[in-house]
């Protein structure tokens, strides 16, 4: 092999002993392959330092190796660690991702939704702003296979890997109550969001299953935003009949929650119990530790990606709707209520 020229995929097949069709399949990231052979292929391009074309690719396909990862708040750590697992199966796969940050703005989502159109992106995962304005249609009309996460679209028949949401819910306030609280603060996302529907209605049929009657004034829906819910709990406990548990429906309000409890002086777990939601690292990393719903959110990102992958291979597959369960970590918030 000469040294003044670039690697080329014969080399690669011709020193993994394989066909160049065998090298080619696996650098796509066809599941088709004998694990076994693949790794071989896999090494001998490493070896070799091969750099596909893809610019040819895309060509002779009549896509961009991009993938866009359309979520609705970028800040949110729970969106951060879905991109970082999509990314992670994308970059096996020879793919790119370009994040799309739509801030809960269908504005922001359409156009970003244009952009994958135009620019013939290979693949779309996408956490809606709106379950029932979102409109993917145009998507799938252009062809580009799509995996809709975390929250529900109406009208949508594909791909979706999502959370048992009224579960959540249910977990949350069933700890709470086992405990023998009952005056429960349920701190909510705002309406139209799939997730928060579904998890203030695990929170309801909870409360109604243990006979306890769930007071519309402690259920307070605020913005996705630290800040707001901080100020909400704040409200809450300053006033002349204090809530007895706090539950926090997402990682944001979770963080506003907790600091809003430590500025009103109350005493967690002692004074106060509090659940969250999302197992971001400053819920261990504080004392007492929070107790919360954990979402397996990097399964979430990895099948995501992975359906983008049969796609590519097999666009006439079944659509899949896996509904991923949430685990409930019980660590310094909650204590039995005396």
């Amino acid at each position: 092999m000469s040294s003044d020229r670039p690697v080329r995929i014969t080399d690669v097949a011709a020193a993994a002993g394989v066909s160049i069709a065998t090298v080619s399949r696996v650098l796509n990231g066809s599941s088709t392959v004998d694990p076994v052979l693949a790794e071989r292929v896999r090494v001998a391009a490493r070896a070799a330092r091969y750099v596909p074309n893809s610019n040819g690719r895309a060509l002779r396909r009549q896509r961009a190796d991009v993938w866009a990862a359309i979520v609705s708040d970028v800040k949110n750590p729970f969106f951060t660690s879905l991109v970082t697992a999509v990314e992670h199966v994308a970059v096996r796969s020879g793919h790119s991702v370009m994040l799309c940050n739509t801030d809960e703005q269908l504005e922001r989502e359409r156009g970003y939704l244009d952009a994958a159109i135009a620019q013939r992106m290979s693949g779309v995962v996408v956490s809606v702003t709106s379950e029932e304005q979102s409109d993917l249609a145009p998507l799938l009309a252009a062809g580009i296979p799509t995996v809709v996460v975390d929250r529900r679209v109406h009208d949508f028949a594909g791909d979706s890997i999502l959370l048992d949401n009224e579960r959540v819910g249910r977990l949350a306030v069933e700890h709470l109550l086992a405990l023998g609280h009952r005056d429960i603060l349920c701190l909510a996302g705002p309406s139209g969001v799939s997730t928060t529907e579904d998890r203030l209605d695990g929170v309801r049929h909870a409360l109604a299953e243990a006979g306890v009657v769930f007071e519309h004034e402690r259920m307070v829906r605020t913005d996705l935003r630290m800040a707001d819910a901080e100020d909400a709990v704040l409200a809450a406990v300053s006033g002349p009949k204090p809530p007895d548990a706090v539950v926090a429906m997402n990682g944001p309000l979770t963080a506003g929650a907790y600091r809003g409890i430590q500025r009103s002086g109350f005493r967690l777990p002692e004074d106060i119990s509090l659940v969250g939601v999302d197992d971001d690292t400053w819920t261990q990393l504080v004392h007492p530790a929070v107790t919360l719903v954990a979402q397996p959110v990097d399964e979430m990102g990895t099948r995501a990606a992975e359906r983008l992958n049969v796609r590519a291979i097999h666009d006439d597959v079944a659509p899949v709707h896996l509904l991923l369960e949430p685990e409930l970590l019980v660590r310094g918030t909650t204590t039995q209520r005396l």
